[in-house]
């Protein structure tokens, strides 16, 4: 099955369709390899793509494991309680621990306790 931009989808249907991975993971994953990105937050259209990655040991792992596979996978963004939308497919180019690069990310977001910003670019 082939994912279409702005189209829902629950995530059980996402793991039967990636092939896997956690319902529950910000990017589920198999044999070390990330299947998609689930995101609570939209990516902005205007702005940057960016992951802001938090600093919980499993966050950070798979942020990892994103950046050194480099290859594009599914992003889908929360729009209500278990509906992902498809937005397209992203590959990391870029990712930075830099504080003050991290802490320009954190004001603007306003989060806390972000360790790395991965940038994102999408592929046809």
């Amino acid at each position: 099955m082939e994912f279409i931009k702005g189209a829902c989808f629950t995530r059980q249907e996402i793991s039967d369709i990636v092939g896997g991975g956690s319902v529950q993971n910000m990017m589920p994953n198999k044999d070390g390899r990330v299947l998609c990105v689930c995101l609570s937050r939209p990516l902005e259209i205007d702005a940057d793509k960016v992951i802001l990655v938090g600093a919980g040991p499993a966050v950070q792992k798979e942020a990892e494991m994103f950046c050194v596979q480099n290859t594009a996978v599914p992003f889908f963004c929360k729009k209500v309680a278990n509906q992902w939308e498809y937005v397209g497919c992203f590959k990391p180019v870029r990712w930075t621990g830099d504080p003050d690069e991290v802490g320009a990310f954190a004001g603007s977001s306003g989060r806390v306790n972000l360790t790395k910003i991965i940038f994102l670019q999408e592929t046809p």
